[in-house]
């Protein structure tokens, strides 16, 4: 069985175990706890109204869950179930425009790491607790355990999750996620167990006060990962804008910075190296921006002038995003996207290892997106075709570890090219 067909299997499983799961907890509650569980729903359906808090390139998360561990260490388990996925499922209709097996898949992973944070949360305070003369500390930690218990099964279904859909690496999105989860996971953390604190102490009024701070507090981190999908938006808009000075290379940039994400993937570069080439892969040919339409579609030979106009677009593309904090990181790759392992490119006929490797990248995927599309002297080539092409100038003009890359996520490059053009 392929791994998709598997990831599919693994998506009915999470919606059964979103539905057990969610009956369990309706059918666990009773009478006397019922205005606490209303109130902690209240609070939880706020936080996942407020939406998920987007991490760069990937990965987010919501504050949810620190409201519904809550439920589990006053109430129970019945109540975490509760508090944890009827937020969750109501907003996934919403979002997702009444698709219930997508929010219950969503529900699935969930709970599966409501059920782990519970039962060790149940095993350190049975086995641990009544042994023990610290009985406060035993207490803290199976609260902290019960939450990290919970997201590591979030990271690592996530992880699985953006291999089938991203074509991450599964260990590359493992180091990633955890490099961007574990800040936000110690404090969450312990701004739970603080907010488990002033409710037995304090009572559910100072609580729900205490909650909406925190959730609040996390807000402006929630708009700072809009503003970066913003930013790329505006990167494509701006890429687009050069590419219609050519009917013939509509969106060019858009496919070739996807397929050098892909390509990057492949390799199993970091996620931040693959965002700077992401960037790159947009903005290469920015610098054509300068140069005239007439030039751009001649459909002939270009004269010597015409080409050595033509050949300073990459440097003139790498000085307009070299001076931007957030662009610049990607200019040296930018600047030298044209040149070629036996040093026949330009600007500066860098060769081998002394070309950046998103350059190498950006220019594998440059090269594929022209051979794959028409141009008013030729057919579009087919993948297997512009690949083959691509082979024959592997070690001469590509690098060789990234036409291999090219080769084996060559199936889901047009796919997904048509699928965004769409």
């Amino acid at each position: 069985m392929s791994s998709a067909g598997l990831w599919s299997m693994t998506r009915v499983a999470f919606v059964l175990v979103a539905g057990a799961s969610f009956g369990f907890g309706l059918s666990s509650l009773n009478f006397g706890n019922l205005p606490t569980v209303i109130w902690l729903l209240a609070i939880a359906g706020f936080a996942e109204w407020l939406g998920e808090v987007k991490l760069r390139p990937v990965g987010a998360f919501t504050l949810r869950p620190v409201v519904a561990f809550l439920g589990l260490w006053h109430l129970g388990t019945g109540p975490l179930m509760v508090v944890g996925l009827v937020p969750l499922l109501l907003m996934g209709l919403l979002r997702r425009g009444a698709q219930l097996p997508d929010a219950l898949a969503s529900g699935g992973r969930d709970a599966l790491g409501f059920w782990m944070g519970s039962f060790l949360h149940a095993g350190i305070l049975s086995w641990i607790l009544p042994s023990s003369t610290v009985q406060g500390s035993v207490e803290v930690a199976s609260r902290v355990g019960s939450l990290l218990a919970f997201w590591t099964i979030q990271i690592l279904l996530n992880g699985i999750e953006i291999t089938q859909s991203l074509g991450i690496r599964y260990r590359a999105g493992i180091r990633h996620l955890l490099k961007q989860m574990s800040p936000h996971i110690a404090i969450l953390a312990a701004s739970a167990v603080a907010l488990s604190y002033v409710f037995a102490n304090l009572g559910l009024i100072v609580m729900i006060l205490a909650a909406v701070v925190l959730i609040e507090a996390y807000y402006p981190q929630k708009l700072l990962g809009e503003q970066a999908g913003v930013l790329l938006t505006s990167l494509q808009m701006m890429a687009q804008a050069v590419d219609l000075k050519d009917p013939y290379t509509s969106n060019h940039s858009q496919r070739v910075s996807a397929y050098a994400v892909r390509i990057a993937r492949a390799m199993g570069l970091a996620e931040d190296e693959v965002e700077r080439i992401r960037i790159g892969g947009l903005m290469h040919d920015i610098g054509k921006i300068g140069i005239s339409g007439r030039i751009i579609r001649k459909p002939g030979k270009l004269t010597p002038e015409e080409t050595a106009l033509m050949n300073r677009h990459s440097s003139v593309s790498a000085d307009i995003i070299e001076h931007l904090e957030i662009l610049g990181e990607s200019a040296t790759m930018v600047r030298h996207h044209h040149e070629h392992c036996d040093g026949s490119g330009y600007p500066d006929r860098l060769r081998d290892e002394e070309i950046p490797l998103g350059s190498r990248i950006i220019l594998v995927a440059d090269a594929f997106d022209a051979l794959t599309t028409d141009r008013p002297y030729r057919k579009g080539a087919s993948r297997a075709e512009a690949v083959a092409v691509i082979r024959e100038n592997a070690g001469t003009q590509f690098d060789r570890r990234v036409v291999d890359a090219l080769e084996r996520v060559q199936f889901v490059l047009l796919i997904e090219a048509s699928s965004k053009a769409a």
